[in-house]
């Protein structure tokens, strides 16, 4: 076909060739500035829609109150949101979802220390430090996955989990600050729950078999659950609902008993038949 038509159009194969390339280069070449045009009207909108609020504020606030009020609140809320959108991520090329990450959190914490500040409030800690928690739990997988050597991969779970245990320890002693409470009883909480994800980064490091790391897992998970009551009552003292007696019989009376019976049987039924399944397919791998 294509000699067909070199011959029609008296060009060379050649000729037909390199003009097809030159259309599909000058159509990307097109597509390009219109994509950069897009998204120079997308950030410099978003910019300057900002710019223009924040000098309003700062003309009203100094025309009306003589002095600054509510303008250091305005200046975080927009910062904040210009973090979001357009966001800085505009000034990297290869680092976006840390100067995303990084830049969002920042420009929240200048926002509490404001509103701390202006209004006289001691809530920063536990704000700072709850947005830090739910970082962690978003951006810090794929951020260690980024930027974890290859060498340390292994180690990503128990680097992750670590994070958010001691973020987590951190804010129950900032939340302390405004609700009076046991602080070493809080911190036992928190060490208590940390346990199935120090048995699941452990076993991630040690053991490659995803069936078996899932059964141990499972037994992690479901141990931790089906104690909980035992050891509220042991750190607190009398906890309502720590009763394990069971009778399916009278659901109305012994429902924590029940629940927490069906909890166990069902996490050693699982935890058994994963840890079967790993065991027979390292077998056949052998």
């Amino acid at each position: 076909m294509i000699p067909d038509i070199c011959s029609v159009l008296d060009i060379s194969e050649h000729e037909l060739i390199s003009g097809a390339n030159d259309t599909e280069y000058h159509e990307m070449k097109r597509d390009a500035r219109v994509y950069r045009k897009i998204t120079e009207t997308f950030f410099w909108g978003f910019t300057g829609a900002y710019a223009s609020a924040l000098v309003i504020c700062f003309i009203c606030d100094l025309a009306v109150n003589h002095r600054f009020t509510f303008f250091p609140v305005v200046f975080g809320s927009l910062l904040t949101a210009f973090s979001f959108v357009p966001t800085f991520t505009r000034f990297t090329e290869k680092h976006k979802l840390a100067v995303f990450t990084g830049s969002t959190y920042l420009s929240l914490v200048l926002l509490f220390v404001i509103c701390c500040a202006k209004y006289g409030q001691n809530w920063f800690g536990a704000a700072a430090l709850g947005t830090l928690l739910g970082y962690i739990a978003v951006f810090a997988p794929f951020l260690l996955r980024r930027y974890m050597p290859a060498r340390g991969r292994r180690f990503i779970p128990a680097v992750y989990f670590l994070l958010f245990f001691a973020c987590l320890a951190l804010l129950v002693s900032a939340a302390r600050i405004t609700n009076v409470f046991s602080l070493p009883k809080g911190l036992l909480v928190v060490l208590y729950a940390f346990i199935p994800f120090a048995v699941t980064a452990v076993m991630h490091i040690l053991c490659k078999r995803p069936l078996i790391n899932a059964s141990i897992d499972v037994l992690a998970f479901g141990s931790v659950i089906y104690a909980l009551p035992r050891f509220l009552a042991a750190v607190f003292g009398s906890v309502e609902g720590a009763n394990y007696a069971v009778n399916f019989a009278d659901w109305a009376h012994f429902a924590n008993g029940n629940v927490y019976l069906l909890i166990l049987i069902s996490t050693l039924a699982v935890s058994v038949s994963l840890l079967a399944a790993g065991i027979a397919k390292l077998r056949r791998a052998r």
